[in-house]
């Protein structure tokens, strides 16, 4: 049997929650698929790091393509007219034209669809065909939450049978309580951080609900809270509005926007952190949220989206809409520390129920039984 897998999403320095789900899955798909079967990874060059990598029964295949578009779609439409594997996983909601018979394909949310004024013409455009070209090629689909599942039924039409829901998970080894306060100062002092801080992670964009963060921080500086508020990520779709908001904060001094954060210095961040917010408009998952709780950060997340599937009791949730609940609830944990450690110790044993292993190990059920699957649609 020769399974074949997209690895271009996942061959990335800095990767967002889809290229680190993809990299995360591959990772421990190759400690779950035997050595009877052989794997290949299709890329554009060659894999970096770890994930270049391979047990013996693994290969990267590198397919050069010139452009900067256009790989995932028509690149590999070629290798698979001429080598197609017997089944085709694609972890990053990307198919290429001429899919293999037995593809499985991971959708990660359908945001595009819900909040079409938070991506630019073109990438919504672009997103609705290729969602649709995923449905239309993929026997299988994974999603990372009832929620999503829901939502992909809702808008395609798809039989409940052909959907796995499969949830994500983190990094244990990286993010976890940290007792070292020297290697934490240091991380504070390297972003500017010389108050109690409340922190988000995520593009700086429309969707992320960026700008709800900031005027939810206006209130709670405005109410005598003398913190700041560290937005970690590369500005998105909307970011002038965010930078608008910014400059018209009277607190503008104590927002920090530091871009990317190097991931090494995330699990203290997290640590030292007051609150984590994380009120987006719409999640398929919320990898963040997990990191936050495994380092004993409490949580404020959008209500009625896939977060709550993640935080389940440990975290409070707002009305994404409303920058004054989203206020109130990060109020009541900045003035309850019996109410922070509580949740905090809550997510703490929540996070127990996710990781990468569980998450690779019921993709690969899927990869090596898709015959069987497929057989029940």
């Amino acid at each position: 049997m020769l399974i074949g897998i997209e690895a271009a999403h996942a061959d990335k320095i800095q990767r967002t929650g889809v290229e680190e789900y993809c990299f995360q899955i591959i990772q421990s798909l190759k400690k779950q698929i035997p050595s009877s079967v052989r794997v290949i990874l299709y890329s554009n060059e060659s894999l970096r790091g770890e994930l270049g990598v391979l047990p013996t029964n693994w290969q990267n295949k590198i397919l050069k393509w010139p452009f900067k578009k256009g790989w995932s779609q028509i690149r590999l439409s070629f290798e698979f007219l001429f080598n197609p594997p017997d089944a085709f996983f694609a972890p990053g909601q990307l198919v290429p034209f001429f899919c293999p018979k037995n593809t499985i394909a991971t959708v990660h949310d359908s945001a595009f669809l819900v909040y079409p004024s938070a991506y630019r013409f073109f990438s919504r455009m672009y997103l609705k065909f290729m969602n649709r070209l995923v449905v239309k090629k993929s026997k299988l689909i994974i999603v990372p939450s009832e929620f999503g599942k829901k939502e992909l039924i809702k808008f395609y039409g798809i039989k409940d049978k052909r959907i796995f829901m499969i949830l994500e998970g983190y990094d244990k080894n990286k993010y976890k309580k940290i007792c070292d306060e020297a290697a934490m100062e240091k991380v504070l002092k390297k972003y500017g951080i010389a108050k109690p801080f409340i922190m988000s992670v995520g593009r700086l964009e429309e969707k992320k609900n960026t700008a709800g963060i900031i005027k939810a921080f206006n209130s709670i500086r405005s109410k005598g809270e003398d913190m700041q508020l560290l937005l970690a990520g590369k500005p998105g779709a909307g970011f002038e509005k965010i930078k608008t908001e910014i400059d018209n904060s009277l607190f503008k001094n104590d927002i920090l926007t530091p871009g990317w954060v190097d991931a090494d210095d995330l699990p203290c961040l997290f640590n030292k952190a007051e609150v984590f917010v994380f009120p987006s408009f719409y999640e398929g998952f919320g990898i963040p949220v997990l990191e936050a709780m495994a380092c004993g950060c409490p949580v404020v997340a959008s209500r009625g989206n896939s977060l709550s599937e993640v935080g389940g009791e440990s975290v409070m949730y707002a009305n994404s809409e409303s920058s004054e609940e989203i206020a109130e609830e990060t109020l009541e944990l900045l003035k309850n520390k019996e109410l922070r450690i509580k949740n905090a110790n809550f997510g703490l044993e929540r996070v127990k129920m996710f990781s990468w292993e569980k998450s690779g190990s019921a993709v690969a059920d899927i990869l090596l039984g898709w015959q069987k699957n497929c057989n029940l649609l």
